[in-house]
């Protein structure tokens, strides 16, 4: 008898040792468990935490690139370029200046009076375009295309060329009615010999006192995209082309604009 009773206490015991080792392996499974999700809440944290300033960082870089690029919404300081085409919504108000040309109506009284004044003082200019709608500015770009395919160039190639000659559709200032092709009444060919003739010597050096610029100067290929062009003029505003003329900028440059051309692009 006292041996049965001595079996059951050692069993009984055997069972409480069990069940304290059962208890003792379950608690330290539980808090391998809940240390375990505290790293990993960590883990999530300190990720988050990462993510986060990857993301501000982002948002920074975008805000300083809008800055950059915060450009005037001026009717008459639109920027049109290969990297800036035309608003979409953009209608110009024309207004006619003889022999089938047109100009932006708001521009119409200082034009007249530059031509005026330039005739007054015997030099006589005239106008070889103006106002270009997309069908005209299409064709004239791909005429230069055709012509430079003619040359030899291969056709991407003689694209790339055009678009320094001609702009690409839509990133013309002739389709805003705001430039204006002008040559001098002696010499009327749009090449760089324009620069030696009487009209452009006055209008370089009074078109700023009606609102015009030299729009592609030499020298700044770089910056506008186009070729240096004695003939193109763009109207600005009188207070805007006298400080672009004293500062010997370009619209980009005046705008705060970057330039079509990275540093390491060839022109």
């Amino acid at each position: 008898m006292i041996r049965l009773i001595g079996c059951a206490v050692l069993m009984l015991c055997a069972a409480v040792m069990t069940g304290a080792v059962y208890l003792y392996l379950g608690t330290q499974e539980v808090r391998a468990q809940e240390n375990s999700r505290e790293e990993e809440a960590n883990l999530k944290l300190a990720l988050s935490d990462v993510l986060e300033d990857e993301t501000w960082e982002s948002l920074a870089a975008a805000e300083k690139v809008e800055e950059e690029e915060d450009l005037p919404e001026d009717w008459n300081l639109i920027l049109v370029n290969r990297t800036h085409p035309m608003p979409e919504d953009y209608e110009a108000e024309l207004k006619p200046i003889g022999s089938g040309h047109q100009i932006d109506a708001r521009a119409y009284e200082d034009f007249q009076d530059m031509i005026a004044a330039a005739r007054n003082e015997g030099v006589y200019i005239y106008v070889t375009s103006s106002y270009r709608t997309m069908d005209k500015q299409t064709n004239l770009h791909n005429q230069k295309i055709e012509e430079y395919v003619r040359q030899g160039y291969s056709r991407t190639r003689a694209k790339e060329l055009a678009a320094q000659v001609v702009a690409v559709p839509g990133t013309s200032e002739h389709q805003l009615g705001l430039a204006l092709d002008l040559v001098s009444s002696e010499y009327r060919r749009l090449d760089e010999k324009q620069e030696n003739t009487k009209g452009f010597q006055w209008l370089k050096a009074h078109c700023q006192e009606y609102g015009f610029i030299l729009r592609y100067p030499n020298g700044k290929t770089q910056v506008t995209g186009i070729i240096y062009e004695p003939w193109h003029f763009r109207y600005v505003g009188k207070k805007a082309a006298a400080e672009i003329t004293k500062a010997g900028q370009t619209l980009e440059e005046y705008v705060g604009a970057k330039p079509v051309f990275e540093e390491e692009d060839t022109v």
